[in-house]
């Protein structure tokens, strides 16, 4: 063997060596940070705030979304804990749930208390989607069960002419039949007027919170005029300061946020918010401007399913800050008063 060939074989087997080395130096930091990552995930388990999370779906969807803080529902501090917390302890386990979160009870609440102009108008109302009266229908107007859910079970239509009728029906009935319409007093189908802007505004869906009767914070979803889906998820959102209507430096989920002008009515609105919202711990009241009327149009009680991302985290903070909850024995009162309500809306309802 020359000594060149010898020299290149020397050199080889020390690269080979070299590379073996490597590669088990590479495999065992790759087994260390495995273990670490293990030991931190054990550690985490055994942690009972992380163990609480991972066992509350609000929490862990909170969490999941990009929340900045592990939520404490029963020592509530910042606006979502606030909300899931009242939810929790108060609205669902008061009747008067049936009747704000109701669509076709709400309406006749909003009457009562704030007045009928309030209303979008009530075009028609069946107990199934199969008993519908097509053709006492206009030529535009919307669907939607008694139980909306995050404006995604609702149909916009623009031309019934144009209308698939058939397959409106199956929506509609696979709409009847989600998890969360189970405990529905009456799985109704409502028709309602499409409503549409004037001169040309934008459709905005104006979103006040509310505590005992007291205006805190609106945010604005814009919805294009030429949109056939009513998902919140495609919206932008704008927060604004009551009653100055100053724009706050605020983006929740990630929605663009707009310049919205502030509302010709925003005085009404917070009248009617008022008149709303007396009852509730905290509540939200949802608005739209046609023209020169202020529509209602809902009273959400479980506003964000309480996990919205605030950025900055602040402002969710913020908002909840000197935001009074009530005690558990205040809560039994206002149940108490509630259910006299329930019974002359939904007992009575034959």
């Amino acid at each position: 063997m020359s000594l060149t060939l010898l020299r290149w074989s020397v050199f080889l087997l020390v690269l080979g060596i070299a590379a073996l080395g490597y590669q088990y130096h590479n495999l065992e930091l790759s087994i260390l940070e495995k273990q670490k990552q293990l030991d931190v995930l054990s550690e985490l388990q055994q942690n009972s705030k992380f163990a609480d999370c991972l066992k509350n779906p609000r929490k862990a969807k909170f969490i999941s979304k990009g929340g900045e803080y592990l939520p404490d529902y029963e020592n509530p501090r910042s606006l979502n804990e606030k909300i899931v917390y009242v939810f929790e302890k108060y609205f669902m386990r008061s009747p008067i749930t049936t009747v704000i979160g109701t669509k076709y009870y709400a309406k006749k609440y909003i009457t009562e208390r704030a007045g009928k102009q309030h209303c979008v108008e009530l075009l028609g109302v069946w107990d199934n989607p199969e008993d519908i009266e097509w053709d006492k229908l206009p030529s535009a107007f919307v669907l939607k069960t008694v139980k909306g859910h995050y404006g995604r079970q609702v149909i916009l239509v623009r031309d019934k002419s144009k209308l698939d009728i058939e397959n409106t029906i199956r929506k509609l009935r696979d709409f009847c039949d989600l998890p969360y319409m189970k405990h529905i007093h009456k799985k109704r189908i409502i028709a309602e007027e499409l409503l549409t802007p004037k001169n040309g505004e934008p459709l905005i869906d104006y979103k006040i919170y509310c505590a005992h009767g007291r205006p805190l914070v609106a945010y604005c979803l814009g919805m294009p005029q030429d949109q056939d889906d009513c998902d919140v998820s495609l919206k932008t959102c704008s927060f604004y300061s009551l009653p100055d209507w100053e724009r706050l430096p605020i983006v929740s989920n990630n929605h663009p946020a707009i310049d919205v002008q502030k509302p010709r009515h925003l005085n009404t609105m917070l009248e009617v918010a008022r008149k709303l919202s007396r009852d509730f711990p905290l509540v939200r009241i949802d608005f739209y401007q046609i023209g020169d009327r202020v529509l209602v149009g809902e009273i959400t009680e479980d506003s964000n399913g309480g996990v919205a991302i605030l950025e900055p985290v602040e402002w969710d903070f913020r908002f909840g800050n000197g935001l009074y909850v009530p005690s558990e024995k205040e809560i039994e009162k206002l149940i108490e008063r509630d259910t006299k309500t329930y019974n002359e809306y939904v007992q009575n309802d034959s």
